[in-house]
């Protein structure tokens, strides 16, 4: 998403909307980072386009219906680390739960909630498409660790 869609008034696409705002709870794939293009520096060695939107354009993720979003993906280290935290800190700023980047491994790994009148619904991202820089780095005693994607190795059967 990027950018605004509160504006599309068409039937059919308000339908499409109505029937996410009635599900018990909605969840996406964050398929890139919401930041200003200050916030974060392109990383030249990836193999796609980098992609980032405003943050105010999160609101009509909400407006549409999504409950929380996975930002472990190929797009999540586009703008590095900075654009990780940023990307964090607006998720957080707009009130959307997510699970899959973090400041470090362990907040990376962890799962976000969505709290429905039916219960706890809790969602898990990992990648196995990333930046190999891009991973998130374990905190240890002396050092709080390294921001950056929930990574999971493919392994290949013969």
């Amino acid at each position: 998403l990027t950018q605004g869609i509160r504006m599309f008034q068409e039937p059919q696409f308000l339908k499409i909307r109505e029937i996410q705002n009635e599900a018990d709870v909605a969840l996406t794939n964050l398929e890139m980072t919401y930041h200003t293009h200050g916030e974060g520096t392109p990383q030249p060695e990836t193999e796609w386009t980098p992609t980032c939107a405003e943050p105010r354009y999160l609101e009509d993720l909400k407006w549409f219906g999504i409950d929380g979003v996975a930002c472990a993906n190929n797009h999540a280290f586009d703008y590095g680390e900075g654009g990780v935290l940023a990307n964090i800190g607006n998720l957080k700023k707009y009130g959307i739960p997510h699970s899959g980047t973090g400041s470090n491994l362990e907040e990376a790994r962890m799962p976000c909630y969505v709290d429905t009148p039916q219960g706890r619904v809790a969602l898990i991202s990992c990648t196995s498409s990333f930046l190999w820089h891009g991973r998130a780095g374990p905190p240890g005693p002396t050092i709080y660790g390294r921001p950056g994607v929930s990574y999971r190795f493919l392994q290949v059967r013969e």
